[in-house]
């Protein structure tokens, strides 16, 4: 099973020889349904590029209480935040169906970049593309639930404002 890179969106502006590149550090695994790929504050060592499957990504918002941000299919990736920061997963990824996927090693990853891979290079890129879109549509959710919150004129603006933020939150 090798994924087709070139349609998983942070690697569509690769040259077939980038993809080629990037191929030769891939490893595959798999993961059953209800196995998690990433803990939460856990290491983030590795990219997954998912070719089969769905996953869920969580995050736990209060103590005991755990949020759905998005639920992914594959063709995509998984981990790209853990390429460019600590290694310290942000949500909980768990596989819901049986997962395919091939992972490339962070450590791997930052050789490239180190030696000027033009692959690594535009994959970087694009990761930052994508979390900046992101954190757009966050930073849109954020001041559209504090709008609510002031059109509600509620004494428990704190309460509305998690209850809200927990029900409709989501990338």
């Amino acid at each position: 099973m090798t994924p087709t890179l070139k349609d998983i969106p942070i690697f569509s502006r690769l040259d077939p020889e980038e993809r080629a590149e990037l191929e030769e550090i891939l490893e595959p695994v798999e993961f059953s349904a209800g196995e998690n790929i990433f803990e939460e504050n856990g290491p983030e060592d590795y990219l997954y590029v998912l070719a089969s499957g769905i996953v869920e990504v969580h995050k736990k918002v209060l103590p005991g209480r755990r949020q759905v941000l998005a639920t992914v299919s594959a063709p995509t990736v998984v981990g790209e935040m853990g390429l460019l920061t600590e290694p310290r997963a942000a949500a909980t990824v768990t596989a819901k169906t049986q997962v395919e996927a091939h992972r490339i090693n962070r450590d791997e990853f930052l050789e490239m970049l180190d030696e000027d891979s033009l692959a690594a290079c535009k994959v970087v890129y694009e990761i930052g593309r994508t979390l900046s879109e992101r954190m757009a549509r966050t930073d849109e959710s954020i001041a559209h639930i504090i709008a609510r919150i002031e059109k509600a004129d509620s004494g428990h603006d704190i309460d509305v404002f998690q209850d809200t933020l927990l029900n409709e939150w989501s990338f």
